[in-house]
């Protein structure tokens, strides 16, 4: 096996110091809360949700941003109005469990995976990503 040639300089382990946090995200997915095109919560999430309640209220957390994410189908006025409504419900849900964190609840469109292909087709495993609601919160 020939000698491999030199691979170059790398910066000092002190390039690589921590960088402090801005706080921490938790995602739910959308089929964990809600059926497909609705703000209703199913039943099955109320362990999810008062187990999440937990954990804020362990952490002390004094400020919770809810998050409503959809995907993109239907319009943007009401894929904004489903994703408002769905913050909406996570956040009474939270309060109803006990939380007593500033919470502020906003729809978003902020996809975290194509909604179709590149060639335009259809992408549902894309679509159902974005289906979520992320819970925010900051590092004060």
């Amino acid at each position: 096996v020939p000698k491999a040639g030199k691979v170059g300089t790398f910066p000092s382990i002190d390039a690589a110091k921590p960088v402090q946090s801005c706080g921490t995200v938790i995602t739910l997915e959308d089929s964990v809360l809600f059926d497909f095109g609705s703000s209703g919560l199913r039943s099955e999430a109320s362990t999810t949700l008062s187990n999440l309640a937990t954990v804020l209220k362990d952490s002390k957390a004094p400020k919770v941003q809810v998050q409503g994410h959809t995907d993109s189908i239907s319009d943007d006025a009401s894929n904004q109005t489903l994703s408002e409504q769905r913050a909406k419900a996570v956040t009474d849900a939270l309060t109803s469990n006990g939380v007593t964190a500033t919470i502020e609840s906003v729809g978003e469109t902020k996809p975290v995976a194509p909604n179709e292909n590149s060639d335009g087709s259809d992408n549902p495993a894309g679509r159902r990503l974005n289906r979520r609601v992320e819970i925010f919160v900051p590092t004060f």
